[in-house]
């Protein structure tokens, strides 16, 4: 069941791309991954009608804080409060969406993807 497994989802719909950040994701705690140089980026997560793009590659289930990099028409590495994305909607009303098919990569890497 999604709910045992999911630590941050959207409420418009259980569906996997609305499921954006789970357990089995283990990204580290958000100090850990700003502390190393160059984080592995385990999330991508995308506005389907904008130009808004956030990597994650921390995040503290405590705080709902985690940390990478958010595109939006400029690059911007820092915190990222998770509960901002889920209440989030495009001009259509549409959510934040998981990207699905994306590959854990370096952060430095993540520009352009």
């Amino acid at each position: 069941m999604a709910a045992t497994t999911d630590l941050e989802c959207s409420t418009f719909q259980d569906r996997p791309a609305y499921r954006y950040i789970r357990k089995s994701d283990a990204l580290p705690l958000t100090e850990a991954a700003r502390a190393e140089a160059d984080p592995l980026v385990r999330v991508k997560l995308f506005d389907p009608t904008s130009a808004g793009t956030w990597y994650l590659a921390g995040y503290d289930p405590e705080t709902r804080i985690a940390w990478g990099a958010a595109y939006i028409f400029e690059h911007e590495i820092g915190d990222i409060y998770i509960p901002e994305l889920i209440a989030l909607r495009d001009q259509f009303g549409l959510p934040i969406e998981r990207d699905l098919h994306f590959a854990p990569c370096r952060l430095s890497e993540c520009k352009g993807r």
